[in-house]
This record gives C-alpha cells, sequence and structure tokens, in this order.
C-alpha cells in the first residue's frame, strides 16, 4: 500500500460523513413510535450514506464485534438497537440550510449517485431474485466511502481531480496524479478500516468484476455516475446494455426499468437536497447515426472511462442546462414545508447548481504516449487503444474483443471495430465447456494465426457454428489476462488473405504482449466483466 493512501485512510477514517436534516428528523420521529420496525429505518436511511455509514462504523467500534457478518441496514439496526440511531441524531454533523448545500455539493451529488445506485441494483436483485437484496442495496450506497470521505473532509482535493478529469485526463489517472492512488483503492482501505461488509470492500476490487455480485454493484455505481451527467451518451447506453445482458433482458425492458427506478428515486428523494436524474429523461433528444457508433465500446467496463476534452465539455454544457431547467423553489421562500405521501411533513430544499466550471487551461495533464494502448489506466481505453493499433499497424480491417461471460461458460463480442451494424462477427459467441481453439488459448498466454499453410490442421478445431462470423482462411488471435485469470481474446481479421503476413502477426504479437504486460501490472483497472 502507498505511504500516502495509509496517511489518507488514517486521516479520513477518524471523521464522521455528515447526514442529512431530513434523515435525522425522521428517524427521531420513528424511534418515538411503538410500532416502528427494523424494514422502517432502512427506508428512510437507505436514502443517505453518511447516516448508513455511522451504524456500522457503530459497530465496528464495540468492544465485542458481532461475530457474525452484518451485510444490511435491518440486519445492522436489529443487533446495534436503537443506540447508533439516538447518537446519529445527536452527533452526527448535520447539512441543513441553503449555505450547507452549496458548501456541500460535490458530497450531495456524490449522496444522490449512491442512492440511484442503491435504487438500481435493488430493482436487478428482484429480476434476478437475489438471496440477500438488502445487502447488494447497502453495498451501493457505500460503495464510493471514499470518495465521499474526500468532499466531506477534504473537498478541494476533489475538486482539483474533477477539474483534472475535465480537462481531458481519465478518471483514475486524474486521482493518482492529484493523490498517488485511486478512489476505489481509498474506498476499499476504508471500508476494511471500518469493518464494513465484504462485498463492499470485493466491489472495490478489480477481481470483484469476476462475482456476479460484485460486478452488479459496479455496474449499478457506473450506470448511476454516467446517467448523473447524461442519459443518451454513448456510455450510458453501452451500461444500459450490459444491465440488460446482466438481468437477461431486452435492452428496452432493461432501460424502461430504470427509467423507472429514476422515477421512484424521484419519489423517495423528495425533500432531501440531492440532485436527481429523472427531469433528464423528459429532455432525451433522438440519437443520430454515424459512424461512431459502428465503433461503439461493447464491452463491460465500469464507470471509470477515458474522457477527451471536446466530450467532457458537450456533456458538462448538457449537464449544466438540465439542471438550470429543473423547477426550483421561490427566492422569498427557499425552505417550504410540505407534506409527504406518508403524512409527514418534510421540508424541502432548493436543488443544488452544478459546480462552477473551472478553467482546463489551469490544469496541466500528464503525458500520454501517442502509441501507448495502455496510456489510460481504465481497461476499457487500453482496449480501444489496442484496437485502433491492431487495425492501424496489423493489416487486419477488423478487429474484436471477446470476454468471458460472469459465469466463465461462454465467450461473447464485447468490442468491434471496422465492421459493418449488420456483420455476423457482432454476434460471436462460442461456449468453453468443449476443447475447441478458443478455449485452448484461454489456457494461457498466447498467440495464433490461421493461415494457409496450416488451414487444414486447425480449420476442424475452430466450432463450425462460428465459420459464417469469421474469416476461416487467415485471421490473427491472441488471448488476454488479467490478475492471473483468462479474460478473454483478441482477433482479427481482413478480406484480402494478402494483407495477412510474418510481420503483420509478430506486430499483433508484440501488441498483446504489452497490454498482457500493463495488465498484468496495472493493479487500479476496474473491470467490469
Amino acid at each position: 500500500m502507498p505511504a500516502n493512501l495509509q496517511h489518507w485512510i488514517d486521516h479520513l477514517k477518524q471523521h464522521p460523513l455528515p447526514a442529512m436534516a431530513l434523515t435525522a428528523q425522521q428517524v427521531s420521529t420513528q424511534m418515538g413510535r411503538t410500532r416502528t420496525t427494523h424494514s422502517d429505518y432502512q427506508r428512510i436511511i437507505a436514502r443517505d450514506p453518511g447516516f448508513a455509514l455511522s451504524i456500522f462504523r457503530y459497530l465496528g467500534e464495540l468492544p465485542k464485534p458481532p461475530r457474525e457478518p452484518v451485510t444490511s441496514l435491518v440486519h445492522a439496526v436489529a443487533l446495534a438497537g436503537l443506540a447508533p440511531l439516538a447518537l446519529g441524531t445527536k452527533r452526527l454533523p448535520l447539512i441543513k440550510s441553503g449555505e450547507d448545500v452549496t458548501r456541500a455539493k460535490g458530497l450531495l451529488h456524490c449522496y444522490s449517485r449512491s442512492a440511484h445506485a442503491a435504487l438500481f441494483l435493488s430493482h436487478w436483485a428482484q429480476i434476478r431474485r437475489d438471496a440477500n437484496p438488502d445487502e447488494l442495496l447497502l453495498a451501493a450506497l457505500l460503495h464510493d466511502c471514499g470518495e465521499m470521505a474526500l468532499w466531506s473532509t477534504a473537498p478541494g482535493e476533489m475538486a482539483r481531480i474533477e477539474a483534472r478529469i475535465n480537462a481531458g485526463v481519465a478518471p483514475e489517472e486524474a486521482a493518482v496524479a492529484q493523490l498517488g492512488f485511486t478512489l476505489p483503492e481509498l474506498s476499499q482501505g476504508l471500508a476494511e478500516v471500518w469493518r464494513l461488509p465484504a462485498l463492499i470492500v470485493s466491489s472495490a476490487q478489480p477481481a470483484g468484476a469476476f462475482q456476479s455480485r460484485s460486478l452488479g454493484v459496479m455496474l449499478a455505481c457506473a450506470l448511476a455516475r454516467s446517467s448523473s451527467a447524461c442519459w443518451d451518451s454513448e456510455q450510458t447506453l453501452t451500461l444500459i446494455e450490459l444491465a440488460a445482458e446482466y438481468c437477461r433482458q431486452t435492452i428496452d425492458q432493461a432501460a424502461a426499468g430504470l427509467h423507472s427506478c429514476c422515477a421512484e428515486a424521484a419519489r423517495q428523494l423528495h425533500g432531501l437536497p440531492l440532485p436527481i436524474s429523472a427531469p433528464a429523461l423528459l429532455q432525451l433528444t433522438p440519437r443520430i447515426a454515424n459512424e461512431a457508433d459502428t465503433e461503439r465500446v461493447e464491452m463491460q467496463a465500469t464507470a471509470v472511462e477515458h474522457h477527451t476534452p471536446e466530450r467532457s465539455k458537450v456533456e458538462s454544457a448538457n449537464q449544466s442546462a438540465r439542471f438550470s431547467d429543473q423547477a426550483r423553489p421561490s427566492a422569498s421562500a427557499p425552505n417550504s414545508t410540505q407534506s409527504s405521501a406518508t403524512g409527514m411533513e418534510v421540508t424541502t430544499h432548493p436543488r443544488i447548481e452544478p459546480d462552477a466550471p473551472i478553467d482546463p487551461s489551469t490544469i496541466v495533464a500528464p503525458p500520454v504516449q501517442k502509441n501507448n494502448p495502455a496510456a489510460g489506466s481504465s481497461l476499457q481505453y487500453m482496449l480501444s487503444g489496442i484496437m485502433r493499433q491492431i487495425v492501424a499497424e496489423c493489416g487486419v480491417e477488423r478487429a474484436m474483443f471477446a470476454m468471458i461471460t460472469p459465469d466463465r461458460r461462454s465467450l461473447r463480442a464485447r468490442f468491434i471495430l471496422g465492421a459493418t451494424k449488420e456483420a455476423k462477427i457482432r454476434t460471436f459467441q462460442v461456449g468453453l465447456e468443449k476443447r475447441h481453439l478458443f478455449s485452448a488459448l484461454l489456457l494461457k498466454q498466447q498467440s495464433f494465426w490461421l493461415n494457409q499453410g496450416n488451414r487444414e490442421k486447425y480449420l476442424t478445431s475452430i466450432p463450425e457454428e462460428l465459420h459464417i462470423l469469421l474469416n476461416i482462411d487467415n485471421f490473427f488471435v491472441g488471448s488476454l489476462f488479467a490478475a492471473g485469470t483468462s479474460l478473454g481474446i483478441i482477433y482479427g481479421d481482413c478480406g484480402s488473405a494478402g494483407n495477412l503476413d510474418q510481420a503483420s502477426f509478430n506486430q499483433f504479437k508484440q501488441l498483446l504482449q504489452h497490454l498482457n504486460q500493463q495488465l498484468a501490472e496495472n493493479t487500479t483497472i476496474r473491470i467490469a466483466s
């Protein structure tokens, strides 16, 4: 662990996250009632990461912490009783007035994303019939505890990281440049120190992407982050596709479910000073098909992606426009009292405005090597770079990244470059239970060139159903590994067999070897697979 990471963990672990005043008010009201259930408390606290964290910190600091794992808010309240609830209402710093809201703007944006992610994942848990949906809800709510702690205790550091991202630096690189470590590493360290549930720790680790429940946490948080900026961006649409696959739904079903979750979030977060993404759904514009659509990333990745300066400016402008169009209370009555659907009086707060833009010219982005496919630290950016290099330098016209599915039973196309929308290669999928060329490649890091000299020998090792998808006369293929585990393959072919030769294959092997080395060395890569 880097020394500066340990320093920040030691510093941040002492400070509680602030709770929202309405949460404390409603918890106090419920404590005064005789028939309040543990689920009633969870319904209130599940919208407030600060209050939720305080309960688990209370349990972790007991002289004799619980022996059995405590995985949900309901379970925590049942074990701890009313003591942490009473302490939370009296001792936690509270976000109350408009001035507090303005000062905590970045933190409240983070709280909002976490609350949306918790609702997304709860919805998916019902679809997948998960045995412990409350555990998933809590994991999504506290997944970004490191980022929350920084916004609360050192907002200037987070503001500078955001400025680097707006200047075109990849999010993980921005954090490393500012702090010396990534935000997921900080979240993992704090989760371990605070003795948070194991699912929160595993979902902050790259290896967690190979476990379906951790993957769900990562995907929900990535989608909440992306949709908070723009619902019809390429990244959000790709994440919706991944959510559809995760829930084994059609894309339309998944999108409709997420839109319903946003409407539910608007209802549940009513009265809290949190931004909501539902109004942006009313402002979606039809997408115009263009050549970029054929190069769309179709792989599983987290929200940590590479942003170009141009795209960041466009998304920032879209976000500002959406917030400016939202209804706000009048200046004469900034805090109005309304009656909620439950009959409780709630104090509403004005919606917070997005941060004032920081001049990107004041931020110096770290140098990026032009031909380095691993210049970005996220898997998505690394693969995007390597695919473009393969097409540019190895004589291939089409390139595909196929990834092992979460259950590790099949290999499925995730990222395709240079193919038409109707190309059959986009449907590439092959089971891994039987031995064939692709399953053999995944046993270790290796590359293979099918050509006229060896075609007769190896053609039978290619499943017959793939013959109409691939160029079975001439192609390159190689395996990728991350964290010592097979991740998938990269495939390349072209219409003219003459374009593929030994020199091209040597370059293909060299690029894959370099990428495998980067995957092995870069412990900050966050995969969603």
